[in-house]
């Protein structure tokens, strides 16, 4: 990752599924990683409130298990 970016999302399409990717740094605690996160999908929201009402459409994705730190 570019050493300025704090958190990056992405979505792709994998053998038909639809699959989203969260890289955050490092240095991110949990608290500031839950925070940016917010503010993100506040500005979707802001940007596109259709997205976020509550007739949403179902979106599909997997999540990766979360890697065991020693």
């Amino acid at each position: 990752m570019d050493d300025n970016v704090l958190v990056s999302i992405s979505v792709s399409r994998d053998k038909g599924e639809l699959v989203y990717k969260v890289d955050c740094s490092s240095e991110l605690l949990n608290e500031e990683l839950e925070y940016y996160l917010e503010e993100i999908i506040d500005g979707i929201c802001k940007w596109k409130p259709n997205v976020c009402e509550e007739k949403i459409q179902s979106f599909k994705g997997t999540i990766r298990k979360k890697k065991k730190t020693n």
